[in-house]
């Protein structure tokens, strides 16, 4: 629970995130490992030259490597059932805040109460202040 929702202001207020992922995400950083913003670095003509022109699974391929390479997506409980090709979200804090525990990774809602939340492994989080649905396409 949160006891305000500025707490980046101060380190005194905590508040717990439950991240509800049904598919999993595919998560990338901002900037690449040589420094590059991400937008520079990949989403160019140059580079999407190649990918007109190589075989999908490849292309597909290439992209999953690229994602896994800063982090395990298994591992952080976000692997996701589908192809890393045009979704995926950008985000640098995600895996050191799974890692601090600030957020924890959960499957689907199976059902919300009034002050909870029912997940379809069967495990109940009460005392829930703010559900953000962000369901994707």
């Amino acid at each position: 629970m949160c006891r305000s929702h500025f707490t980046w202001l101060s380190p005194l207020w905590r508040c717990q995130v439950y991240l509800s992922v049904r598919n999993g995400a595919w998560c990338l950083s901002r900037v690449t490992d040589n420094g590059l913003p991400l937008d520079l670095a990949f989403f160019t003509r140059f580079n999407q030259l190649p990918a007109s022109f190589l075989p999908t699974s490849f292309v597909r391929g290439q992209f999953q490597k690229i994602f896994q390479a800063r982090f395990d997506h298994a591992l952080y409980g976000l692997q996701p059932d589908y192809q890393p090709y045009g979704a995926f979200v950008v985000n640098d804090d995600l895996p050191s805040r799974i890692l601090s525990g600030s957020v924890q990774v959960r499957p689907d809602i199976a059902r919300l109460t009034s002050s909870g939340v029912h997940f379809v492994d069967g495990t109940f989080v009460d005392g829930i202040d703010t559900v953000i649905y962000a369901t994707g396409q």
